[in-house]
């Protein structure tokens, strides 16, 4: 009996100091890694300091991209073209004749309030453009077609938004950014086709609020002017609809909704200028 308390006693005295032993190890290898990144920092000051999270140190080196104090002027585009040629639902449809087209303008402007951080106001145009001259439809007894249909949207939009980048060298050439904005838009759209050979027209008021995330890339190809892209992966949004059909008021409506993916429809890219 008393062999056996003693073989616990200094099994747990074992298991003791080698979790002491352990912990020790991880705290010299957590103050060595801090030195180093201390040492780093202090060698070259274009290295910015990043904030571990809890007790973790990821090892990443943020270089500064942009200085504070800067100014950065731009404009970002997009041209979305889709037409008959892109349907993959040609074994339901027949005599398919569609095309349609989407233009994004946004120009911005931006103030470097901290060393890679932005916040800027930017203001936007949207037009989209949507032709259908014929489309018939048959899935098994049901057949119908439609024709003589056209779609219009117009939107003019305010956006209030914050960027924060990512410097990947020390030569200042390539960096990442994520911008989260809030946007206001407003704006109206119609839709015309042809109801019992009567011309029928909905005109739509549109009043929309986005909250969005954009992540992208950006490289400096010249000293001061850089070349961006980015696209939308998530977004909050409010959208308010007021409908009239034939210069009748029809009724209104709201919808809102949360997107979690990637938008192809929300893709940029544009030309940046710092000052």
């Amino acid at each position: 009996m008393l062999k056996r308390i003693l073989f616990c006693l200094i099994i747990n005295l074992c298991l003791v100091g080698t979790l002491s032993a352990a912990n020790n190890r991880s705290r010299t290898m957590t103050d060595s890694l801090r030195v180093v990144r201390d040492s780093l920092q202090q060698s070259n000051p274009e290295i910015l300091a990043i904030k571990p999270i809890g007790r973790y140190d990821r090892g990443i080196l943020n270089y500064r991209f942009v200085p504070k104090g800067y100014r950065m002027f731009g404009i970002t585009a997009s041209y979305s073209n889709y037409d008959s040629f892109d349907s993959k639902m040609y074994n339901l449809m027949e005599d398919v004749n569609y095309n349609g087209k989407t233009v994004r303008v946004n120009p911005f402007a931006g103030y470097f309030y901290r060393d890679n951080l932005m916040i800027g106001v930017k203001l936007g145009y949207s037009q989209t453009n949507v032709q259908l001259d014929n489309l018939s439809l048959v899935i098994d007894d049901l057949d119908f077609s439609l024709s003589n249909m056209k779609y219009t949207e117009t939107l003019y939009s305010g956006t209030i938004f914050h960027r924060s980048y990512v410097g990947l060298d020390a030569g200042k050439r390539f960096g990442l950014f994520n911008e989260t904005n809030l946007a206001f838009s407003t704006g109206n759209s119609n839709f015309s086709r042809q109801v019992d050979g009567e011309p029928y027209v909905t005109q739509t008021a549109v009043t929309q609020i986005r909250l969005g995330i954009n992540p992208g890339v950006c490289v400096f190809i010249m000293e001061n002017v850089a070349a961006e892209f980015s696209l939308g992966v998530a977004g909050l949004t409010y959208r308010k609809e007021k409908q009239t059909i034939n210069d009748i008021d029809s009724g209104s409506r709201r919808n809102s909704g949360a997107n979690f993916k990637i938008n192809l429809f929300n893709i940029y890219i544009g030309v940046t200028v710092c000052l």
